[in-house]
């Protein structure tokens, strides 16, 4: 196969490591040249996101902008950071709009900003992740120290299409949005989501009805 032809996807695994590397373009769903560099490119995309198997919401990315000052722990990034904007509706809480960028430990995405109806508008610090980036193994499980502890498993590392799975989980899990799984396939970015403690609250229903 011509050098042109090759897809720098097949390339991304290293068997003898067994291990993934993860670009940023997963996460936007723009083309990647392959090589193993952890950068902010231009990106317009837009991709619609199933949502525990069902509705299908259109999220939209684009970026890089830049911050006009740093007051986070994003050392890296010296005086401006740069990062994303994500944006999409919510058909049960409206409009949400998140600012991504790399996070202090380099090793994911992190939100800097998030703005919606329930919570209003909120600044972060640049700790924790959102989305892993670099080096990950199968089953790998990081954990973050950010104002609430948040926990990162890589479910499926390397899946059909290349896709990667993971689960992501802040504090106990227990609350909406605080224990999902996502997946993400190249050249598409975001395309699904499921709320993973769905399932406990299933579990739960269903042991309630018989007592």
């Amino acid at each position: 196969m011509a050098a042109e032809e090759t897809n720098p996807w097949d390339n991304a695994y290293n068997s003898e490591t067994k291990e993934r590397f993860i670009p940023v373009e997963l996460f936007t769903g723009i083309k990647w040249d392959g090589k193993h560099e952890l950068v902010l490119k231009e990106a317009i995309t837009t991709t619609c996101v199933s949502v525990n198997g069902r509705r299908c919401n259109d999220f939209y990315i684009e970026g890089p902008f830049k911050t006009e000052t740093n007051d986070t722990e994003i050392k890296w990034a010296g005086e401006q950071i740069p990062y994303y904007i994500r944006t999409f509706d919510n058909p049960y809480t409206g409009k949400v709009i998140s600012h991504f960028t790399i996070n202090a430990s380099r090793d994911g995405l992190v939100r800097l900003y998030d703005k919606r109806k329930k919570w209003g508008e909120r600044i972060y610090t640049g700790l924790g992740i959102k989305f892993p980036l670099g080096n990950w193994k199968q089953g790998e499980v990081r954990t973050y120290l950010s104002p609430r502890p948040i926990r990162l498993e890589i479910l499926e590392l390397d899946g059909p299409d290349h896709c990667l799975k993971f689960r992501w989980t802040i504090g106990d899990g227990s609350k909406r949005n605080s224990d999902n799984i996502y997946t993400f396939c190249p050249n598409i970015g975001f395309k699904a989501m499921e709320h993973a403690n769905r399932s406990r609250k299933r579990d739960r229903k269903k042991v309630f009805k018989t007592r």
